[in-house]
């Protein structure tokens, strides 16, 4: 950082976090995982060849028979700091619908089990969230947010305008909601408990199939956010974003 500056790119996969450094023709990478750090020099165009095949090779989300492949991805989440201008040519915008809901467990818990583990490391203090919406019980929404400062993943869905429908309490907390405030609905996981983003995960798609959902394609995700500062992707999301 002393010679380049700040990365340009935030972000990781399953194996762990990764920020790069793009400067001209080339992408510095330094990349995490259990075995340990790796700092490399790559060719940006080659770089990012290869990453946009794994993307779009077609084996993540495919067959619901099939292994859900989303921890093969090279990045679940990336956030770009600086102006709209300096946004990299490649974009990582798109995102695989997961072909069953048990794929769509899986895809949101290693996201947010990333988040936990490398936003600390990476952009330390800030929160991160996004809002989630299905066609069937449209405009009502859920906000699913991880904050660093009280190490806690939460979910939140608005019910104010039926916050007395008859039956809508035991329903929510059959679902696994917990609490209820001001017509809005939370659910907390602390990051210390090692099933937080199984239990966070498993929630998001108990809620929106007890709202009539039956497929991934019919969820649409945004406010994709890090602080409010910056660009955010979230290729590892399993659902469309707009």
């Amino acid at each position: 950082m002393a010679e380049i500056g700040k990365p340009t790119l935030y972000g990781g996969s399953a194996a762990g976090p990764s920020v790069r450094w793009h400067t001209g023709s080339h992408v510095v990478l330094l990349a995490g995982s259990p075995q340990g750090a790796t700092l490399s020099v790559h060719t940006a165009s080659d770089l990012h060849g290869r990453e946009y095949s794994v993307v779009e090779s077609g084996s993540v989300g495919w067959r619901a028979e099939q292994p859900h492949g989303f921890d093969a991805l090279p990045y679940l989440w990336l956030l770009h700091r600086g102006p709209e201008r300096s946004w990299p040519a490649f974009r990582w915008d798109g995102h695989h619908t997961a072909a069953s809901w048990d794929h769509l467990e899986s895809s949101l818990e290693l996201l947010l089990d990333s988040w936990m583990e490398q936003l600390p490391v990476q952009v330390p203090g800030e929160w991160a969230s996004f809002v989630v919406g299905c066609a069937r019980d449209w405009p009502r929404h859920l906000r699913v947010g991880y904050s660093q400062d009280r190490g806690r993943l939460s979910l939140m869905v608005d019910h104010r305008t039926t916050v007395d429908a008859q039956g809508l309490e035991e329903a929510m907390r059959e679902r696994g909601w917990q609490v209820c405030e001001g017509g809005w609905w939370r659910a907390e996981f602390a990051d210390e408990d090692p099933a937080a983003a199984r239990s966070a995960a498993r929630l998001l798609v108990a809620d929106v199939r007890g709202r009539g959902s039956v497929c991934s394609d019919e969820l649409v995700a945004w406010e994709l956010t890090v602080n409010d500062h910056g660009r955010l992707w979230l290729p590892g999301i399993g659902m469309p974003v707009n």
